[in-house]
């Protein structure tokens, strides 16, 4: 990862954490329709990977989630399946996984390096 990509990804980052106190709010505290992220993950884990999508794709969680407020997350349905984008989503986690758990160690990649949504995405939705 370059100093800028890293830059990019950090200030996307920074903005999503501004003002969330009441978008914490609107999340819930049990989750359903967990395909990929553990099932008994907890609420503050989750936040942090999906604001790690969000950072690495430069978009909001209406991008994959239905509901139309994405400040406030009110009337967001997380459980949902409607939108193909939370289904490529999840057939992305699987490939990271598979890359960084079986093909970076039979490539023979020794030190820690490990794939992220940013590796490709750069801060765009598209990679």
């Amino acid at each position: 990862m370059t100093v800028r990509s890293y830059a990019v990804s950090l200030s996307i980052g920074i903005a999503l954490l501004a003002g969330t106190g009441t978008v914490r709010a609107q999340i819930p505290d049990t989750f359903k329709n967990l395909k990929v992220l553990p099932k008994d993950i907890k609420k503050d884990e989750l936040v942090s990977v999906m604001r790690g999508f969000a950072g690495s794709l430069g978009v909001r969680c209406n991008h994959c989630h239905v509901g139309d407020n994405p400040n406030s997350l009110e009337g967001m349905d997380f459980a949902s399946d409607q939108k193909d984008k939370k289904q490529i989503a999840r057939g992305m986690m699987k490939m990271a996984q598979k890359i960084n758990k079986d093909l970076l160690p039979k490539a023979g990649v020794k030190d820690p390096m490990e794939v992220r949504c940013v590796t490709c995405h750069h801060g765009l939705p598209r990679p």
